[in-house]
């Protein structure tokens, strides 16, 4: 959102109505009234706008799933993002920042400027194939392979294809021409990713091959599940997650194992800092299930909400130089002193992010294993401030552009 756009919502108050394409919307700032949207009464909240008719393979996925069928999915898929499952995918995730930082030397050694958005977008492309769905892409090494190029298909939106606009537009038309088969997604990178991910249960199922990833874990699931009805019996593990505070010197050269990560309490406070002026979402979106008394409004089942996070980041009144990057503000003290509901780059409430925990630690892998061979620096490229899109993705309009420097060992 623009720095018109908050200050429309700093002028108007806590409730704006708008129209997102032609659907009205209530846009809603008040904390209070967030905090009844996304915990207290999210029972009445607990769906996102309808992804019907959008086709592909986000049509079923869990972000657009509705009301029991959310809540059933939701809690077979949280364990995969325990602590103990984290750990278990840790290796792959090794594995990928490994090349990630073998990437940046061969930048720092050819002195070659790069965009570290497509760096990056590559990285997470990689760790994504490999912990979630079991596919090994070499995204960082070999761009141009025929999976890769799917993939990019699937995660990249074409403004080109009319049917996203018909989607945004009216999504009741929408919805019927994806019951004749239209999509937004091309038909050709579904199946063909489809057809691999179809392979790679279809072998995990006849135990042809193993490995610690999403696809496993889910499998594992599906059969305790038959186990559990053969033999009615339940079982359930936890693991407790400890985290102290070490400085980064103390093992700079050592091995970065996933303990040690979470000692680096400054590396947390930077990226907070950093969700804080890019959330991932510049809004959420989320559908009243029945009609509800929104304060002074009243809100009619089906009616639209929107919660505009980029606004609330930026908003001066909840966070003094919002503009300015302050990784401080996030130290224990000042986070007491936070009001609640003014930090949501992955959301609040049961309908949080699912993945925010998986997003993290191979954000976190990649940056520490990157800072430990190179130091980044601002180029003549390099665009300050950052022009962002447009988009509900928060995007750098024209890339970051950086150089990178090998560290002396």
């Amino acid at each position: 959102m623009t720095t018109r756009g908050t200050d429309l919502i700093r002028k108007y108050g806590k409730v704006i109505g708008v129209y997102e394409g032609t659907a009205p919307t209530l846009l809603v700032t008040d904390l209070d009234l967030l905090r009844n949207i996304l915990i207290k009464d999210s029972q009445v909240f607990i769906n996102r706008r309808s992804m019907e008719g959008i086709g592909g393979p986000f049509e079923h996925a869990l972000i657009a799933l509705k009301d029991g069928e959310w809540k059933n999915v939701r809690s077979i898929v949280s364990p995969t993002f325990s602590t103990a499952k984290l750990k278990a995918m840790y290796a792959l995730l090794n594995e990928t920042s490994d090349t990630y930082s073998d990437r940046l030397l061969e930048y720092a050694d050819k002195q070659e400027l790069f965009n570290a958005n497509e760096l990056n977008g590559q990285y997470t492309l990689g760790t994504i194939s490999s912990c979630l769905f079991g596919i090994e892409t070499n995204s960082l090494r070999n761009e141009n392979a025929t999976l890769i190029k799917h993939l990019k298909k699937l995660f990249t939106v074409d403004f080109k294809n009319i049917f996203l606009y018909i989607f945004l537009i009216s999504p009741r038309f929408a919805r019927y021409l994806g019951g004749k088969g239209y999509s937004i997604f091309p038909s050709d990178a579904i199946s063909y990713v489809s057809n691999i991910v179809n392979d790679v249960i279809s072998r995990r199922r006849q135990h042809l091959e193993r490995r610690n990833d999403f696809i496993q874990m889910m499998i594992a699931h599906e059969e305790a599940v038959k186990d559990e009805e053969d033999m009615a019996e339940q079982t359930e593990t936890k693991e407790p997650q400890q985290q102290q505070q070490q400085q980064w010197g103390t093992f700079k050269k050592d091995e970065i194992t996933y303990e040690k990560l979470n000692q680096l309490s400054y590396l947390d406070m930077a990226i907070n800092e950093t969700l804080r002026m890019y959330p991932p979402f510049i809004r959420l979106n989320r559908v009243v299930s029945y009609d509800y008394q929104l304060d002074d409004y009243h809100v009619p089942k089906g009616s639209f909400i929107n919660i505009p996070i980029y606004s609330i980041h930026h908003n001066p009144e909840y966070c003094r130089g919002p503009e300015k990057f302050i990784p401080e503000r996030f130290l224990p003290d000042e986070k007491a002193k936070r009001l609640p509901m003014t930090f949501l780059p992955f959301g609040d409430g049961p309908r949080n992010c699912i993945g925010m925990r998986f997003a993290l630690l191979e954000s976190k892998l990649a940056i520490t294993k990157a800072l430990r061979v190179v130091e980044l620096q601002k180029c003549e490229k390099t665009e300050v401030p950052l022009q962002l899109g447009k988009l509900n993705i928060l995007n750098a309009k024209n890339g970051i552009w950086v150089r990178a420097v090998r560290r002396s060992k």
